[in-house]
């Protein structure tokens, strides 16, 4: 016998199935440290005047920078006034130089990138002056007597006119230095990086 087949009421408010979203990446909660004093930055960098290792913070770095400038335009405006003094600033220059050099390579190993970065920039700069003595070099002393402007402009056209190769050498360095520079720059102001990297942990941040 035949049963009757009886019709099923319709079912409303049925949870609609969707496709499930990826779960947010976990951020672990960073603190950071106070800022270096200006004191402490040119103390730090001082202490590591030959370490190219490590990582540099922006107050550490940026603060030393501050220091040298001061330090060179001091002893560049004495020097006008005594001879001493010139030869004393250049040394010092040159000495405060060498903490300058390693605080840019670790201030950059803190924004995750190398420090071959600052030598490409010195290299190609090193380049450049050497293709200026080279064309310069013909004139000999002569160079050194001009006292004209226009007749060093016009010594300094020649020289590019005689030596096309030298020039385009110069000029390129020149631009792709320049460029390296502008780079070097945009890295060296940026933030550090909150987590450790391949250079070691965050001067700035701990987790």
């Amino acid at each position: 016998m035949e049963q009757n087949q009886q019709p099923q009421p319709p079912v409303f408010n049925q949870p609609q199935q969707y496709p499930q979203s990826p779960m947010p990446q976990y951020q672990p909660r960073v603190t950071a440290s106070p800022m270096m004093s200006p004191v402490e930055s040119v103390v730090t960098c001082l202490k590591k005047i030959f370490n190219f290792k490590g990582r540099a913070r922006r107050s550490e770095f940026w603060w030393y920078i501050l220091f040298y400038f001061v330090v060179s335009t001091a002893f560049s405006w004495l020097g006008n006034f005594s001879p001493v003094l010139s030869i004393i600033g250049s040394v010092c220059s040159l000495l405060l130089f060498i903490p300058q050099f390693s605080a840019v390579t670790r201030r950059m190993h803190d924004t995750n990138h190398s420090g071959w970065w600052i030598l490409a920039i010195f290299v190609l700069f090193l380049i450049y002056l050497i293709s200026i003595a080279v064309m310069l070099a013909p004139l000999g002393n002569d160079m050194f007597e001009i006292t004209d402007k226009m007749e060093m402009v016009e010594a300094m056209v020649d020289a590019v006119q005689t030596k096309p190769g030298l020039a385009a050498m110069m000029s390129l360095s020149s631009l792709v230095s320049t460029i390296l520079l502008i780079v070097t720059l945009v890295f060296a102001i940026k933030d550090s990086d909150w987590k450790e990297n391949k250079y070691g942990p965050s001067p700035k941040y701990s987790n």
